[in-house]
C-alpha cells in the first residue's frame, strides 16, 4: 500500500468511469467501463443498473490498480442526471434503469402542465418527460405492481451509493432536476408530488453534496478491492460535479460539447426562465442555469455513419469560406430540450449539386447554429468571453466555427475527467480532508472572424427553417 488518496467514480449513460487522485488533485490512475443501453421500444431508454455495478466494479479495480494501490479514504459518486431507478432496500432493482433520454411520460407532462401556476413556478425548470417525477408518475399508472414492490424511488448515482452503503439519500443537485423539488424552498414539493401520484416516503432523504451518506459495505468494499467503513459521500449530478472541479466564476458562461451540449452560468437566485433549467449546485447553496442541448456530438455522430464518413472529413468540410445560402440541417433527431422543446430533425435546401461535403458542413454549422439559438435564451445573453469545454469541442476547425457563429471569444479548458475529479473533491469535504483545487488546462483563445457576418445571415435561414418544420 502506498499513499492516501480519494476515489471518484462518475456513473455515465453508456459507462462509469473511476478516478483515483490524491491531495494535490494529481490524478494517480483513472479507467472506465462500459455498460450497455437498451431502447425496447422507440422512445424507450433503459439500463439494468446490475450493469453499472459491473462497470463500476471492473473501473474501479482498473483505476487503483493503474494508481499501483494506494489507500482510498474517501469515495465520491456523481452520475447522470433525471431518470429514475426503483429498488428495494437491499438495493435490488424491481425493473430496469429508466434514463434520462426515456420519452415515455409525454402524456404524464400534462399533469405538470395541470399545477396552479405558483406551484408550477416553483418547480424553475422546463417540462421534459425523462425527468424523475414524469418517469414516476408513468410507473405509477402503467406498472403498480413495480411501484408496490420498490422501496425507494432514485436518481441514477443514488442507486450506485445505496448499492455502495445500505443508505438511501438523494442530494440538492440532482433534486432539483426531477420536477418533484420546490427549488427555492430546497424541499419536496407537495404539490408536484400529488401530480406523479406517489408517496413522499418513496423518495430518499435528502443530503448535502459534501457530506457523507453513508460508509461503505464490506461486501461492496470485497467486490471494489477497497477499505470498508470508509465514508461515501452524497455525491452530484454530473454536470454540478464538473463545474465543482472546473469552477465557475460569476458572470462567467461555459459552453460543453459532448454527446449533448449544455451553455451553464450561475445564477444569484433561482426564478424560471422559459426553456432554461435552474439546477442546485454542488456547494451547500446556489444555483446555476443551463441552456441544454441534446443533439451535439450525437447528431454529427450520426451524418457522420450515415455518408460513410471519417471525423477528419467531417470538420475538413467547415474549412473553406461558407456561403449565405445552401444546405440547413435542423440537428434534432431525439427532439430537444433547448431551445425548442420538442422539435425534430430536418435537412433542407438540397440541389442536385449538392454534395456529401455540402452536407457534412451543414451539419457541423446546424450544432453551431443550435447553441447559438439556446444561448439566446440566457437571461443575459452570451458575455463577450466565453469558456469551451468538453471532448466534443476539440477539434481546431469546430472551435474556430463556434467563435464565428456565436461571434464570441472562445477560452478552451480542459480538465480530464471532469465530473469524477468532482465527486472526489466532494469525498474529501465528506471526510474532513484537504484537497487542492484541479488546474484546468488552457488552450490558445478562438476569437470571431469576418465570417461571423455570413453566419448572421445563414443563422436567419436557420431560424426560418425551424419555424417552417413546426407547421
Amino acid at each position: 500500500m502506498g499513499r492516501d488518496a480519494l476515489l471518484g467514480v462518475d456513473l455515465g449513460t453508456s459507462g462509469v468511469k473511476a478516478v483515483v487522485v490524491g491531495a494535490d488533485a494529481t490524478v494517480l490512475g483513472e479507467a472506465d467501463a462500459a455498460c450497455p443501453v437498451r431502447s425496447p421500444r422507440p422512445g424507450r431508454t433503459e439500463t439494468d443498473p446490475d450493469a453499472w455495478w459491473a462497470a463500476t466494479v471492473a473501473a474501479v479495480r482498473a483505476a487503483l490498480c493503474r494508481a499501483d494501490h494506494p489507500t482510498i479514504t474517501a469515495v465520491g459518486v456523481d452520475g447522470q442526471m433525471h431518470g429514475l431507478v426503483l429498488a428495494r432496500d437491499d438495493a435490488e432493482p424491481v425493473r430496469p434503469a429508466l434514463l434520462w433520454a426515456d420519452q415515455r411520460a409525454g402524456a404524464e407532462l400534462d399533469r405538470w402542465q395541470e399545477l396552479a401556476k405558483t406551484d408550477r413556478e416553483r418547480l424553475a425548470n422546463p417540462l421534459v418527460p425523462g425527468m424523475t417525477g414524469p418517469l414516476l408518475a408513468w410507473t405509477a399508472r402503467h406498472e403498480p405492481a413495480a411501484l408496490a414492490r420498490a422501496r425507494w424511488a432514485l436518481l441514477p448515482k443514488d442507486w450506485l451509493r445505496l448499492r455502495l452503503t445500505g443508505a438511501a439519500a438523494t442530494d440538492p443537485s440532482d433534486a432539483s432536476a426531477t420536477l418533484l423539488w420546490d427549488v427555492p424552498a430546497d424541499a419536496w414539493s407537495g404539490a408536484a408530488l400529488r401530480a406523479a401520484d406517489v408517496p413522499e416516503g418513496l423518495l430518499p432523504p435528502v443530503v448535502a453534496s459534501d457530506e457523507a451518506a453513508g460508509r461503505l459495505r464490506e461486501d461492496a468494499a470485497a467486490e471494489l478491492g477497497l477499505p470498508s467503513g470508509i465514508p461515501v459521500a452524497a455525491g452530484a449530478g454530473d454536470t454540478p460535479a464538473a463545474l465543482l472541479a472546473a469552477g465557475l466564476a460569476p458572470g462567467q458562461v461555459q459552453i460543453t460539447v459532448g454527446s449533448g451540449a449544455q451553455i451553464v452560468t450561475g445564477a444569484a437566485e433561482p426564478a424560471p426562465v422559459p426553456g432554461v433549467h435552474v439546477y442546485r449546485t454542488a456547494e451547500k447553496a446556489g444555483w446555476y442555469r443551463m441552456a441544454a442541448v441534446q443533439n451535439a456530438g450525437l447528431a454529427l455522430d450520426w451524418v457522420r455513419a450515415l455518408l460513410g464518413a471519417t471525423w477528419e472529413e467531417l470538420y475538413a468540410a467547415v474549412e473553406g469560406a461558407p456561403d449565405s445560402g445552401g444546405v440547413v440541417f435542423l440537428p434534432h433527431l431525439t427532439g430537444e430540450r433547448t431551445p425548442a422543446l420538442g422539435v425534430s430533425g430536418a435537412l433542407s435546401g438540397l440541389r442536385l449539386a449538392t454534395g456529401r461535403t455540402e452536407i457534412l458542413r451543414a451539419a457541423v454549422e446546424g450544432v453551431a447554429f443550435t447553441l447559438r439559438h439556446a444561448a439566446t435564451l440566457l437571461p443575459d445573453g452570451l458575455p463577450p468571453t466565453v469558456r469551451l469545454t468538453g471532448g466534443g469541442a476539440r477539434d481546431p476547425r469546430l472551435r474556430a466555427l463556434l467563435a464565428d457563429v456565436l461571434g464570441v471569444e472562445l477560452h478552451p479548458v480542459r480538465l480530464r475527467s471532469a465530473s469524477a475529479l468532482g465527486a472526489a473533491q466532494l469525498a474529501a469535504r465528506a471526510a474532513a480532508l484537504e484537497m487542492a483545487r484541479p488546474r484546468p488546462h488552457r488552450d490558445p483563445v478562438v476569437r470571431p472572424t469576418d465570417r461571423s457576418e455570413i453566419y448572421n445571415v445563414k443563422f436567419q435561414r436557420y431560424l426560418e427553417q425551424l419555424d417552417t418544420s413546426r407547421i
